[in-house]
């Protein structure tokens, strides 16, 4: 028998263990803590990376967090924890930017982003920082389907499958969509690297 190990499969304990945690919380509501620690993060730069500032992202993140913690009494497991929490969570992006819709559209933010692991060196800060640059650029000439799934793949680093029930897709179909984006940054990378030499 042809068995495909899907990268879902390999992240069956993680999913067993949030599994867990969720069903503590819905039986002891004090428990709703772990849960909080364990996506409190994704969430929040989930919303960073498309809001632009901190105190929206903490908004909402909190906003977020309140609705789970009153609907996860009625909560049932039908799929994966976190796909029913960033369909939430972008619900609340949704209503958020209708009713600020005199702002325009944010640009993802690049100040205030740190560089890992360039340590001290000025010289591995500056080509970091331009490659960081680069890839805003990038990130920023999306349109908001193509931002979005750059968002949830990579700031709140869910799984393809997680992703296409977000998005009510397949997960292969999520799992193509981010490749040829991501084939698209490389070649426009590449054009312009080529441009600049």
């Amino acid at each position: 028998m042809n068995q495909t190990i899907t990268e879902d499969d390999r992240q069956s304990p993680a999913k067993e263990n949030e599994d867990e945690l969720v069903q503590a919380a819905q039986q002891n509501p004090a428990r709703f803590d772990a849960l909080y620690t364990r996506w409190l993060k994704p969430v929040y730069r989930y919303f960073y990376f498309r809001a632009g500032n901190v105190k929206d992202a903490e908004d909402l993140t909190s906003q977020v967090f309140l609705q789970v913690y009153r609907d996860l009494p009625r909560y049932h497991q039908r799929g994966a924890f976190s796909a029913w929490l960033f369909s939430i969570a972008h619900a609340r992006l949704v209503d958020h930017y209708r009713r600020n819709s005199h702002h325009s559209t944010q640009e993802i933010p690049f100040e205030k982003l740190e560089i890992q692991g360039a340590g001290s060196d000025p010289s591995t800060q500056t080509i970091q920082k331009a490659d960081i640059e680069q890839v805003i650029k990038l990130l920023n000439n999306l349109d908001e389907k193509g931002q979005g799934l750059i968002r949830l793949r990579f700031m709140a680093e869910l799984s393809y499958r997680e992703i296409g029930q977000i998005l009510h897709c397949k997960e292969d179909t999520a799992r193509k969509s981010v490749a040829r984006l991501l084939d698209r940054f490389k070649q426009q990378m590449e054009n312009e690297n080529d441009q600049a030499n």
